[in-house]
């Protein structure tokens, strides 16, 4: 007796994430797996009875993306979470990047992960790793979520921010790492750009990637600099990966500010070089010219040194905001192309800094130092990036696309600022622009970077595309309709082109509908490596 299929879908026109040609074929599922793939005349399906039939003609069928960057999972507790991804078909979401993580949570963190959630709206009632798991998957999750450990945030949490480790605080902080990967982190991620991540040196980044590495996992870095010190911020991360012996991933690799561009071909070529010595390393990219960052981060490194707290308090002292003053004005920073998205001073947002500079009558690094004595926290977007680095970047065959954005959802109880577009147009504008409209990537490439290349990189055999034993993360995209809609004044537009989402065999998405299935899992280091082939 044959078995039931739960779903057939017929008549679309399918790339299985691995393949670069498309092929007519019939894809069946049952529970959360792919059942069966054939082509229609001979196949198993023939002779299956589906409980549901879906006609995918005139759409394309292909695995669910994953999102390697996203940042936070404190929005997976709200209403409509992860609304914005899956309108763009993005099935799974990788976040703890940057160096920051929801989990493990030392002693000094309690504070301001308190303050976090009090002006969030969610509830923080969790430490380790494993009880923000069991917390995530009691509430149910709309697609499936992966976390590296944040360097960051154990290092400020359990080994104090802006000072150089040793000793037993080193021991403590290894064993951190090693309970979260324990607990089921896929590896360890750096901010080396942020405090308290910027006072670590390579040594302390090696010692504890390698804690990383003897669970199998990977290393994420937000590199130490993105502008003038590009190639020796690669060439670190080249390093770690080479002395501590695992995969490494260069999170939204660009370069910043007009005097850097230009630079990319050739940090690619490292890259290649690096590859060709038997280096696992690559590269991710955001389809975008404009980062979104925190304002601080433009500040010296010694100003920041003991947190937030203490940046305040040294920025109100005349010597140091003389000195930071000097710094912001010396710098090639383009002040017109920087723009608030926090209403960090009243009708701000929305507003550049040369423009508040202009209204106030003061230098535009006078104007920094203020916002960040009002708003230590203020966001903002920089128009930054050279088209030319950009388009070199994602046409790199094995570049990964990325969203480096949160599953905030459309309808948050509380909205803190703007959100950059690419939180809920990313992977529609890769589409869109490269592979659609101007045809600079072929069709299955393009998918390719957004699916079975991500999956690879994870070490996911099960995720990233289609073929039997699978879980049945799947969506139908209508070509003729794929657009962002997001953008930079109003980036709260949900994507458009996305006509069914599958999560693990259930629909979660459907003609523009959001079901109020919670079928996502989550991805555990070495726990959801499974072995179908």
């Amino acid at each position: 007796m044959s078995q039931q299929l739960d779903t057939l879908i017929e008549n679309a026109t399918v790339y299985d994430g691995v393949h670069l040609e498309p092929r007519s074929c019939r894809v069946g599922i049952v529970g959360e797996r792919i059942a069966m793939v054939g082509d229609g005349a001979n196949d198993e399906a023939g002779s299956m009875a589906a409980r549901r039939v879906v006609d995918g003609r005139g759409l394309i069928l292909c695995p669910g993306f994953i999102d390697t960057h996203a940042s936070t999972g404190f929005g997976y507790r709200f209403p409509g979470a992860a609304d914005n991804k899956l309108f763009q078909g993005v099935t799974t979401e990788i976040i703890g990047n940057c160096g920051t993580s929801s989990a493990p949570i030392g002693s000094a963190m309690v504070e301001e992960m308190e303050s976090l959630a009090s002006t969030i709206g969610f509830t923080f009632d969790w430490r380790t790793l494993a009880e923000w798991f069991a917390g995530i998957e009691s509430y149910g999750l709309p697609i499936n979520s992966g976390t590296y450990v944040g360097h960051g945030t154990v290092r400020a949490g359990f080994c104090g921010a802006g000072r150089a480790l040793e000793g037993a605080a080193f021991e403590e902080l290894e064993r951190a790492i090693d309970g979260a990967m324990i607990d089921g982190a896929l590896g360890l991620s750096t901010g080396l750009v942020y405090a308290p991540g910027s006072f670590a040196n390579t040594d302390e980044i090696v010692r504890l990637a390698r804690v990383a590495a003897r669970h199998g996992g990977r290393y994420v870095s937000h590199i130490r600099n993105e502008r003038e010190g590009l190639e020796a911020a690669v060439a670190e991360v080249i390093e770690i990966s080479r002395r501590a012996g695992l995969p490494a991933l260069i999170s939204h690799l660009k370069a910043a500010e007009r005097p850097n561009w230009g630079k990319i071909p050739g940090v690619i070529g490292a890259i290649e070089q690096a590859r060709a010595e038997g280096v696992e390393v690559t590269f991710e990219v955001y389809p975008y010219g404009a980062v979104s960052t925190k304002l601080r981060t433009f500040i010296p490194k010694e100003i920041l040194e003991g947190g937030v707290e203490a940046m305040v308090a040294r920025l109100e002292e005349a010597p140091w905001r003389a000195q930071s003053v000097a710094w912001l004005e010396g710098r090639d920073t383009d002040y017109a192309a920087m723009m608030l998205i926090t209403e960090s001073l009243p009708g701000s947002r929305g507003v550049s800094v040369e423009q508040l500079s202009q209204q106030r009558s003061q230098a535009p690094g006078e104007t920094v130092v203020d916002l960040l004595l009002t708003d230590p926290e203020a966001w903002i977007v920089y128009h930054c990036i050279d088209d030319d680095d950009l388009e070199a970047a994602i046409v790199w065959p094995d570049s990964i696309v990325c969203s480096d954005s949160w599953s905030y959802p459309f309808n948050a109880p509380r909205q803190i600022g703007d959100p950059h577009p690419r939180t809920f147009g990313a992977f529609s504008r890769f589409l869109e622009r490269w592979a659609l409209r101007r045809e600079r990537i072929p069709l299955g490439a393009a998918i390719r970077k957004i699916t079975a290349l991500p999956a690879q990189f994870l070490g996911l055999q099960d995720r990233g595309r289609i073929h039997p034993g699978a879980f049945a993360d799947l969506i139908l995209l209508d070509l003729s309709a794929v657009r962002e809609r997001a953008t930079y004044t109003e980036p709260r537009q949900f994507s458009e082109g996305t006509r069914r989402v599958w999560v693990n065999g259930t629909v979660v998405l459907e003609e523009g509908r959001l079901a109020q299935a919670k079928p996502g899992r989550i991805i555990r280091n070495n726990h959801d490596r499974a072995t179908h082939s």
